[in-house]
């Protein structure tokens, strides 16, 4: 019963983390397959209004709602993903760990969430009519599942990679390399020039939710099944 029970808690963790990333990924890739990116490049609050109502004019919203669904779920998948890791620090007495992955997790699923339920708000008919509002809703989009969501998340990745027994040293010390691009990412907040700490820190850190995927079950049988 204990190795069922152990079993059963990786499975979660190993699923949540996949589902993160997939979804996630979907989120971006579907709408240009579906055609309705048509390759414009996405916009960002550091774009002027000319690039702006040039990305408008190159691109259909009928893939938001797409999009934005992924997202949701991407996010609901985090939050699995926090609840669970925290559960597991805490059968371990990493009770430090587990507060943080639990607080930061959760954080970084709402901002993600958040992120989502916004860019749905852009499939709205009429929203493109004003580009003043298209851009405040596209920022508020934007900032949510960007600087903060990225760095939460890093937290937490340094929570589980420091916490965690059984993982391969290379891919803890990958978490917190992750954890700390992940914080730089704020920075973004600051000048346009720190942005690439933005796709580094998210994209990394969803091939160390990959490689945690892939080690958790071969270390099932050195998490403790009760505390």
């Amino acid at each position: 019963m204990p190795t069922t029970t152990t079993e059963s808690r990786v499975r979660t963790g190993v699923l949540a983390a996949v589902s993160y990333v997939a979804f996630f990924l979907a989120s971006l890739v579907l709408p240009g397959l579906l055609g309705h990116n048509r390759g414009a490049s996405i916009v960002t609050p550091y774009s002027t209004n000319s690039e702006v109502a040039a990305y408008l004019a190159a691109t259909s919203h009928g893939g938001l709602p797409i999009a934005a669904f992924c997202q949701a779920v991407s996010g609901l998948a985090l939050l699995v993903f926090a609840g669970w890791s925290a559960a597991y620090l805490h059968r371990l007495g990493r009770e430090a760990h587990a507060a943080l992955a639990r607080s930061a997790g959760t954080a970084a699923a709402v901002f993600l969430l958040l992120s989502a339920s916004i860019q749905w708000i852009l499939s709205l008919p009429g929203i493109t009519d004003n580009l003043a509002v298209y851009r405040a809703v596209t920022d508020l989009s934007f900032s949510t599942g960007a600087a903060v969501q990225i760095a939460t998340t890093g937290l937490l990745t340094a929570a589980v990679s420091t916490g965690a027994r059984g993982l391969p040293k290379w891919l803890a010390w990958f978490g917190l390399g992750v954890a700390a691009l992940s914080v730089l990412s704020m920075l973004s907040l600051l000048a346009k020039g720190f942005s690439p700490f933005l796709p580094i820190g998210r994209y990394l850190g969803m091939a160390w939710f990959l490689g945690l995927a892939v080690f958790l079950p071969r270390r099932a049988g050195r998490y403790p099944a009760n505390r």
